[in-house]
């Protein structure tokens, strides 16, 4: 009989150890185990960096944020293909000027003379310049030279622009009255001429081409001769 006696205080000691393991063990995992405070990484330096493979090809959209100042060591040609968007920031204190009167300088020189003045009205005109359809003109330069009876002086003297209306109450047509002074005479013929700097700006409609035109007036009473020549000077707007 020891012998089971001592079995069963074995075995008695083994459950009893058990249980106390057991103890320890939900005790271990139920308490809150202690927080150590983990060091900050620290900042990762600036990193330069090189392209080499250049030219880079750049496809989709680039947007980039710049501080500070960028230096350009070189003036490198500029060049856009197909039909890309360009904008400008024009402000009133920084404004972009454009010389929209001149995106091609075609330049013209055109005259004409009216020839002697009609007995009846004393009128007498001629025909400057044909504007082509759809397209513009603006006017630098004008000249002129009046023959007249001596002691008369021009009556009306009128460089007329066809102008296409923008907007309606427009005009179809603008008159610049222009002023001769006499150069020279004698007993029966005196000259006026005159030499001005103007901007004058002429359209035609598309549906078709119109002149310049250069009207003139005096005394039908007096003898001939009394008429004008004129020239003026400028550029095409376009090809």
């Amino acid at each position: 009989m020891y012998p089971l006696k001592k079995s069963i205080s074995i075995a008695l000691g083994l459950l009893v150890l058990a249980g106390v393991a057991v103890v320890i063990t939900t005790g271990t995992v139920g308490a809150s185990p202690s927080l150590v405070p983990i060091a900050a990484a620290p900042p990762t330096p600036a990193i330069p960096v090189a392209v080499t493979n250049t030219p880079l090809p750049v496809t989709g959209n680039v947007n980039a944020n710049v501080s500070g100042t960028v230096g350009v060591s070189s003036l490198p040609a500029v060049q856009l293909s197909g039909t890309p968007t360009v904008n400008l920031s024009s402000t009133p204190s920084t404004p972009v000027y454009v010389d929209a009167d001149r995106p091609a300088r075609n330049g013209f020189n055109a005259s004409c003379f009216t020839g002697n003045v009609d007995p009846t009205y004393g009128q007498a005109s001629c025909s400057l310049l044909t504007i082509p359809a759809g397209r513009q003109i603006v006017i630098e330069t004008v000249t002129c030279q009046a023959e007249l009876y001596a002691g008369d002086g021009p009556g009306d003297v009128q460089l007329i622009v066809p102008n296409t209306p923008f907007a309606p109450g427009m005009s179809d047509h603008v008159s610049h009255r222009l002023t001769l002074t006499k150069q020279a005479g004698d007993a029966t013929l005196d000259i006026w001429s005159m030499t001005s700097p103007l901007r004058a700006y002429g359209s035609a409609p598309a549906q078709g081409s119109v002149d310049v035109g250069l009207f003139f007036r005096a005394d039908p009473a007096k003898p001939n001769p009394q008429g004008i020549s004129c020239t003026i000077s400028g550029y095409q707007v376009g090809q």
